[in-house]
């Protein structure tokens, strides 16, 4: 009996989130109500984290990788898996799918339309990627579309907010990186932070601030977003010590002759242990941080792992509860 209760309450959640059919390609294709409502579906499903509840039972979850991936395409199979769905992978595409005979990816993603109800897509060029969803016949999630954005990685990281200070609005949060260019979690992250209420600060070197169309668009919502630029490693520490959250969307360093010079940049958006302590001992407050992860060495004190500030590694369970709610959403139940 209390099996049927809760499937009847995660049926009327999906029915008010609105979304059944749906793609999502960027967190701003969902509402402000929407996200809310996603939020209070993924809390009603977390009980099934770790086993099943049979509300997709015979649909099917194509994930399409063009670029390697541990934590977005294993979280949504396993969502797929506790929801009773079966899933279909193609992790190597440019080796062993049709790609690699000179395929297109419009075709691609319209014979897999074929076979699945829903596609989760990660692709390095987003142009191309967005083009290829308007020949789907089922719907599309993106799982990081090139520098663009990662929309189900901010929709995991604020319902991680969410579910630890029980708000967004108000909540400070610094977003902090070496390159805030070609950060498309912090583009996801950023927008969907200001458009619930939350106090923003972009840190970053000004030679890689956050691009002109994404700062227009958290303008054009009229989010409480300031940027910081060029800071020491102890100016940054001195912002994030006042922060409730500090939010690393990571970055690839380039290689050769310019690899050391960017990893010196690196260094001034080092998460210090000692500041994070401080606050906790001197304040009794916490600075959470989080990782979109893999993160590098040399961007955090590993020592942060074993405290109450550490929150990358909590994220990862609620990674799978969110991910189900969006999927059950677009696929009803």
């Amino acid at each position: 009996m209390a099996n049927e209760n809760a499937i009847k309450t995660v049926r009327s959640l999906v029915r008010n989130i609105d979304y059944e059919g749906k793609s999502l390609l960027s967190i701003n294709d969902l509402t402000n109500d929407q996200i809310y409502g996603l939020f209070e579906l993924a809390r009603a499903l977390e009980p099934w984290n770790r086993s099943a509840v049979p509300l997709l039972t015979g649909n099917v979850m194509a994930a399409l990788f063009f670029q390697p991936s541990t934590r977005t395409r294993m979280s949504f199979e396993t969502a797929m898996h506790r929801l009773g769905g079966a899933v279909i992978t193609e992790a190597t595409p440019m080796v062993s799918s049709s790609i690699a005979k000179e395929e297109s990816l419009a075709d691609m993603i319209k014979v897999v339309s074929k076979y699945a109800n829903v596609i989760v897509l990660r692709h390095p060029n987003d142009v191309d990627a967005r083009d290829a969803v308007t020949y789907s016949d089922a719907p599309v999630i993106s799982g990081g579309f090139g520098h663009w954005e990662h929309p189900t990685q901010a929709l995991l990281d604020m319902y991680t907010l969410w579910r630890t200070h029980n708000k967004v609005e108000g909540v400070k949060v610094c977003i902090a990186s070496a390159d805030l260019v070609a950060a498309r979690t912090g583009h996801s992250m950023a927008y969907g932070l200001a458009r619930l209420g939350a106090d923003v600060t972009l840190a970053c070197p000004k030679s890689n601030r956050t691009p002109p169309e994404v700062m227009d668009k958290l303008a054009a919502v009229g989010g409480n977003v300031k940027e910081e630029f060029d800071l020491t490693q102890d100016g940054f520490n001195e912002l994030i010590a006042g922060m409730d959250l500090v939010y690393l969307p990571g970055c690839s360093a380039p290689k050769g002759a310019e690899a050391d010079a960017f990893k010196k940049i690196m260094d001034d958006y080092y998460v210090r242990f000692e500041t994070l302590d401080k606050v906790r001992q001197e304040e009794g407050r916490i600075v959470h941080v989080t990782h979109t992860l893999p993160r590098r060495a040399g961007e955090m004190d590993l020592r942060i792992d074993t405290t109450p500030n550490q929150q990358y590694f909590e994220a990862i369970a609620y990674s799978v509860s969110i991910r189900m709610a969006l999927v059950a959403s677009i696929l009803g139940v």
